[in-house]
């Protein structure tokens, strides 16, 4: 099932429209709050991730790649989400650096499924690049990755 969701992925990166950007995305998270294991030791610590996002015109966007989770042991997986940005930046933090807020979600194909919604904001620190600050909530049936929030910190260029 991965390899197939990786071709998806990168045909629909090739097969982009002019019209959207095409970005690398790489993220970085760590548990803010985190249930025990039923056998008392804890769960996921952080999750670094390498994606491909395309931003389409009505500030929607779609991303996928892998991600890799430090916790009780080392887990890798394939990671797709969507993400709907405001139309105008929320605030504006000095001038020329905009930030907009978004709201998104995603799944991840751990050992077991996870769903997880997600809140930030993405600040403007170049022409080129822009820096995301988030929050996640990962659900799923497996108590190793349910009920944790993660908090995180990305960068597009």
């Amino acid at each position: 099932m991965k390899p197939l969701l990786l071709a998806a992925l990168v045909l629909m990166s090739v097969n982009a429209s002019a019209e959207g950007q095409i970005a690398s995305l790489v993220n970085f998270e760590s548990a803010a709050a985190r249930p025990n294991a039923s056998d008392g030791q804890s769960n996921i610590t952080s999750i670094f991730s390498t994606s491909m996002e395309y931003t389409l015109p009505e500030n929607i966007s779609f991303y996928g790649g892998f991600s890799f989770v430090l916790g009780e042991k080392f887990e890798s997986a394939v990671t797709l989400g969507s993400r709907f940005y405001s139309s105008t930046p929320a605030f504006q933090l000095l001038p020329g650096i905009p930030m907009w807020s978004f709201l998104g979600g995603g799944v991840s194909f751990l050992e077991d499924t996870v769903y997880y919604p997600e809140a930030g904001f993405r600040i403007a620190t170049s022409d080129s690049s822009r820096l995301d600050v988030f929050i996640k909530i990962l659900n799923s049936s497996n108590d190793t990755y349910d009920k944790h929030v993660m908090i995180g910190a990305g960068l597009t260029f």
